[in-house]
């Protein structure tokens, strides 16, 4: 799916305000929509980081359920003894 496309998949959803308005705001804005759906954000070894804001590529609800759920599948495919130790979660 190119940018353009996932775009309008995330314009055409039901949206915080926020995030809606600022998907309207870069309607026209090749270069914006391009920044903020060309990859998802990265997870390294420091962790999530990014901008906030709309897309695949910013942190908001979705990229952090996103992350979430496939933590929760990586510690539940890890066994017992996984689940047992817990995760930590931060934000600075």
């Amino acid at each position: 799916m190119d940018v353009k496309e996932l775009y309008n998949q995330w314009k055409n959803e039901i949206l915080p305000i926020h995030l809606a308005e600022e998907l309207e705001a870069i309607a026209t804005d090749e270069k914006a929509i391009e920044d903020r759906f060309y990859q998802y954000v990265s997870f390294g070894t420091g962790g999530m980081r990014g901008l906030l804001g709309a897309g695949i590529n910013r942190i908001n609800i979705f990229t952090i359920r996103r992350v979430a759920e496939g933590l929760a599948r990586f510690i539940e495919s890890s066994g017992d003894e996984a689940k047992k130790r817990g995760v930590v979660i931060a934000y600075d």
